[in-house]
């Protein structure tokens, strides 16, 4: 077995998903399947409950669920026997040794998964894992657009559209497409329209829109797309910017950082960090946006492997400490978006605007199989600067803010006078800063 570097601070199911297969909605699965604004008082309130908080968290290493089976110490036995019983009576004789084999893996993945994330622990083929890769650099093929499906009227609602491609000139928001290369998507599957969605870059798909009460042809070719995962826009009239922070993809830190030090030299001395629906990404990036905040010294991050050592990351410039900053978050700001918005919060230089976050609160390693496989399970417990564990129950914002997801999706294409009127979450923020 050969470790792999690579150290993974994601929601890797809900990123598969979404780079994958283009589409956000929930996994069909078959019937059988055999291969404004309330102030928060939050806040720790001495240092004795901050030092009695870490030794308490650190004296000893518990499960951060239960992973535990109350059942008799025969496992293997049991397991062989259940096998044999499965392979002499199963109704199907097409049922191999092999499958088995690989059902437990399976199982045995799931088992080491938070309950709330039950497909967090993966294999992958070699070709799957270079997909995996590929979006964590922000790198996908597809035909340019994000969309949920309708399994209802069988249709396809375009919810974004990537910036340079074809999509983005023949689709618009809201379009609805109800036919892939002649085949009506209603009565498919989640797999099913997936499948029609995916392909090879050249390749061209035709595609049936409805838009208002008009029927269009459209004609997309995939494309090799990179997503543009840093948005920095100025608002107009105050020296604020609002900075978009899609995911934590390898590269983001220093990208920000480059544009950090233009906004400093236009001007600009307040900031709101949005990091809503930003599923996570990259664990070194997370670390070294929040580090872009933090004094020299500062604790960002603690971390607990089996070994039971702490691993304190820290603050090593005092790059942008003067900036003011409120940050914007959502029941899906996870993982690496998590240890950004827990220093910043933990070290009091941001407020969070927004709702409790998704609480992904570990980190996975990858490690290479003989067979070229990669698998993927956790092997680090995340905390926050002030020694607490976020996992399964996220972080809290200062400011609680609720706004509904059609309602972010909507105004996130709105030019940013007109999301000043209608992005609750930004003008509170913008509100809070020019106090």
């Amino acid at each position: 077995m050969f470790f792999c570097q690579e150290a993974f601070c994601s929601l890797t199911y809900l990123a598969w998903i979404c780079f994958k297969k283009s589409t956000s909605r929930e996994r069909a699965v078959p019937l059988f399947k055999m291969n404004v604004y309330t102030k928060m008082n939050i806040r720790l309130q001495s240092t004795i409950i901050v030092f009695s908080a870490l030794s308490t968290v650190f004296a000893q290493q518990k499960p951060l669920f239960n992973i535990d089976k109350e059942y008799s110490n025969t496992g293997a036995e049991t397991y062989e026997e259940i096998r044999s019983l499965i392979l002499d009576y199963y109704y199907y004789d097409g049922l191999t040794e092999d499958d088995l084999y690989w059902a437990s893996i399976e199982g045995m993945l799931r088992h080491i998964s938070p309950p709330e994330n039950p497909n967090l622990a993966q294999l992958w083929t070699d070709e799957e894992y270079e997909e995996i890769l590929n979006s964590l650099k922000g790198i996908k093929v597809s035909l340019g657009f994000t969309s949920s499906f309708n399994s209802g009227d069988g249709s396809l609602t375009v919810t974004s559209l990537t910036e340079g491609s074809e999509a983005e000139k023949k689709l618009r928001i809201q379009d609805r497409i109800v036919r892939v290369d002649g085949e009506v998507l209603k009565g498919k599957s989640v797999q099913e329209v997936n499948q029609l969605l995916d392909g090879e870059v050249g390749q061209t798909s035709e595609l049936k829109v409805v838009r208002d009460i008009s029927v269009l042809d459209v004609s997309l070719t995939r494309d090799t797309l990179k997503n543009k995962n840093l948005i920095i826009t100025k608002i107009p009239n105050r020296n604020v910017a609002l900075i978009e922070v899609k995911s934590v993809s390898i590269g983001i830190s220093k990208e920000l950082e480059e544009g950090l030090h233009q906004l400093k030299s236009d001007g600009i001395n307040a900031l709101i960090l949005d990091f809503r629906n930003n599923l996570g990404g990259v664990l070194n990036e997370g670390i070294n946006i929040a580090r872009l905040f933090m004094n020299q010294g500062d604790i960002v991050l603690r971390t607990r492997a089996r070994s039971k050592a702490v691993s304190n990351y820290t603050g090593s410039e005092n790059k942008f400490t003067n900036f003011k900053i409120g940050l914007l978050t959502n029941e899906k700001t996870a993982s690496a978006s998590e240890i950004v918005v827990s220093a910043l919060k933990d070290h009091n230089r941001a407020f969070i605007v927004g709702k409790k976050t998704f609480g992904k609160g570990v980190i996975e390693n990858t490690y290479k199989l003989a067979n070229n496989y990669r698998v993927k399970f956790i092997t680090n417990a995340m905390y926050t600067p002030k020694g607490v564990s976020w996992q399964s129950v996220g972080l809290l914002p200062d400011y609680f803010v609720d706004q509904s997801e059609n309602s972010y999706k909507s105004v996130i294409q709105m030019s940013i006078d007109e999301r000043l009127r209608s992005d609750l979450h930004l003008s509170t923020a913008l509100k809070i800063l020019s106090q």
